[in-house]
Protein backbone atom coordinates (compact mmCIF):
# COMPACT_ATOMS: atom_id res chain seq x y z
CA UNK A 1 0.00 0.00 0.00
CA UNK A 2 1.34 3.50 -0.91
CA UNK A 3 1.35 5.76 1.93
CA UNK A 4 2.37 9.60 2.28
CA UNK A 5 5.54 11.11 3.39
CA UNK A 6 5.04 11.76 7.14
CA UNK A 7 8.51 13.64 7.49
CA UNK A 8 10.58 16.07 5.34
CA UNK A 9 14.23 16.60 6.26
CA UNK A 10 15.71 19.89 4.82
CA UNK A 11 19.41 20.45 4.90
CA UNK A 12 19.91 24.22 4.60
CA UNK A 13 23.84 24.90 3.97
CA UNK A 14 25.75 27.92 6.48
CA UNK A 15 29.00 29.23 6.12
CA UNK A 16 30.19 26.53 8.41
CA UNK A 17 28.86 23.44 6.52
CA UNK A 18 25.21 22.48 6.74
CA UNK A 19 22.75 21.53 8.62
CA UNK A 20 19.28 18.77 9.25
CA UNK A 21 15.94 20.38 9.66
CA UNK A 22 12.97 17.79 10.49
CA UNK A 23 9.50 19.25 9.33
CA UNK A 24 6.65 17.19 10.30
CA UNK A 25 4.55 16.67 6.91
CA UNK A 26 1.99 14.79 8.39
CA UNK A 27 0.53 17.80 10.09
CA UNK A 28 -0.15 19.40 6.83
CA UNK A 29 -2.96 16.87 5.56
CA UNK A 30 -5.88 17.90 8.41
CA UNK A 31 -5.38 21.58 6.93
CA UNK A 32 -5.34 19.84 3.14
CA UNK A 33 -8.44 17.92 3.74
CA UNK A 34 -10.28 21.04 5.99
CA UNK A 35 -9.39 23.19 3.18
CA UNK A 36 -10.68 20.54 0.83
CA UNK A 37 -14.41 20.61 2.42
CA UNK A 38 -14.44 24.36 2.62
CA UNK A 39 -13.81 24.53 -1.25
CA UNK A 40 -15.98 21.81 -1.78
CA UNK A 41 -19.35 23.97 -1.99
CA UNK A 42 -17.85 26.35 -4.51
CA UNK A 43 -16.43 22.89 -6.76
CA UNK A 44 -20.25 21.81 -6.69
CA UNK A 45 -21.38 24.53 -7.92
CA UNK A 46 -18.82 24.92 -10.44
CA UNK A 47 -19.71 21.59 -11.80
CA UNK A 48 -23.18 22.17 -12.37
CA UNK A 49 -22.71 24.89 -13.92
CA UNK A 50 -19.95 23.53 -16.63
CA UNK A 51 -21.79 20.27 -16.60
CA UNK A 52 -23.46 20.66 -19.84
CA UNK A 53 -20.48 22.27 -21.87
CA UNK A 54 -18.34 18.95 -20.89
CA UNK A 55 -15.75 20.83 -19.05
CA UNK A 56 -16.38 19.80 -15.56
CA UNK A 57 -13.77 16.70 -15.39
CA UNK A 58 -10.59 18.52 -14.38
CA UNK A 59 -13.19 19.85 -10.84
CA UNK A 60 -14.43 16.55 -10.56
CA UNK A 61 -11.26 15.13 -10.51
CA UNK A 62 -9.00 17.56 -8.56
CA UNK A 63 -9.40 16.04 -5.47
CA UNK A 64 -8.21 12.43 -6.21
CA UNK A 65 -5.53 13.58 -8.14
CA UNK A 66 -4.06 16.03 -5.56
CA UNK A 67 -4.42 12.74 -3.10
CA UNK A 68 -2.39 10.90 -5.62
CA UNK A 69 0.67 13.23 -5.90
CA UNK A 70 0.84 14.03 -2.32
CA UNK A 71 1.14 9.96 -1.98
CA UNK A 72 3.73 9.33 -4.50
CA UNK A 73 5.94 12.36 -2.83
CA UNK A 74 7.23 9.53 -0.17
CA UNK A 75 10.85 8.67 -1.04
CA UNK A 76 11.69 11.90 -3.45
CA UNK A 77 14.88 13.39 -2.79
CA UNK A 78 15.45 16.79 -4.30
CA UNK A 79 19.04 17.99 -4.46
CA UNK A 80 19.97 21.90 -5.25
CA UNK A 81 23.10 22.60 -6.68
CA UNK A 82 24.19 25.67 -6.37
CA UNK A 83 28.42 26.12 -6.73
CA UNK A 84 30.04 25.10 -3.26
CA UNK A 85 26.37 25.53 -1.66
CA UNK A 86 24.04 22.38 -1.78
CA UNK A 87 20.77 22.20 -0.32
CA UNK A 88 18.57 18.94 -0.05
CA UNK A 89 15.04 18.15 0.69
CA UNK A 90 14.26 14.60 1.35
CA UNK A 91 9.98 13.42 1.97
CA UNK A 92 10.27 10.41 4.11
Amino acid sequence: MNRPPLLLHLRIPTSDGSFGLWLPWFLIYPILLALMLIALPIVLVAVLILLPTGKARPLIMGGPYLWRILFSMRGLNVDINDGPKRMTFNFI
